[in-house]
């Protein structure tokens, strides 16, 4: 990596690092569309994934769910599910908020990298698969994770059967998700390419 490039690097992380901060601590990260509430707080970890790579993606990821861990810890949060969860054990949620943004960051950069060999290096619409899945990592990972560490938790915050938790996880993936994943496609392609077109 040369002096420049990795100024460049350090200047984009920053840059990424502080939206998630901005985002997360002040939660303005929600955009209402139609009936629903889709969330971007994943969109710059995405960002970072695609254009400085996957390691930097996980990274950024990491970060998020900290933040993110943090204020549930904190009671800095309106889900009632989170707080149910840190109630019963602060390492199960620590796991359930950390590992699925790493994942989404380290997923969501080699999605781009792979859809590349198959588009072509400068087809935009590698950036839109990424936001995409990135977009559906998170959901499903986070939700993935919520099922398989706390159901019985879910159910009783949530007020429903147990039986019921796995049908109301895929309601929200099925409409909250592929919301999320269409927004996350449009705002990751315009940025990106905008961005790599100024280089």
């Amino acid at each position: 990596m040369t002096k420049n490039s990795k100024t460049l690097y350090l200047t984009q992380m920053g840059m990424l690092i502080a939206i998630i901060i901005v985002l997360t601590v002040t939660n303005i990260g929600n955009i209402p569309i139609g009936p629903i509430v889709a969330t971007i707080y994943h969109i710059p970890v995405i960002i970072g994934a695609v254009l400085l790579g996957p390691k930097a993606g996980a990274l950024l990821g990491g970060l998020w769910g900290f933040l993110g861990f943090y204020l549930v810890l904190t009671g800095q949060t309106t889900s009632i599910v989170a707080m149910t969860v840190i109630q019963y054990s602060v390492v199960v949620y620590f796991v359930i908020s950390v590992i699925p943004r790493i994942l989404t960051g380290f997923l969501s950069g080699y999605v781009f990298i792979f859809s590349q060999r198959f588009l072509g290096k400068n087809n935009v619409f590698c950036f839109g698969l990424a936001g995409a899945a990135g977009a559906l990592c998170n959901t499903t990972l986070y939700l993935g994770f919520l099922y398989i560490l706390a159901k019985p938790l879910v159910a009783e915050a949530m007020r429903i059967n147990l039986d019921a938790v796995a049908s109301f996880i895929m309601g929200i993936v099925c409409i909250n998700g592929v919301a999320e994943a269409i927004l996350a496609a449009v705002i990751v392609m315009a940025v990106c390419k905008s961005v790599r077109y100024l280089h």
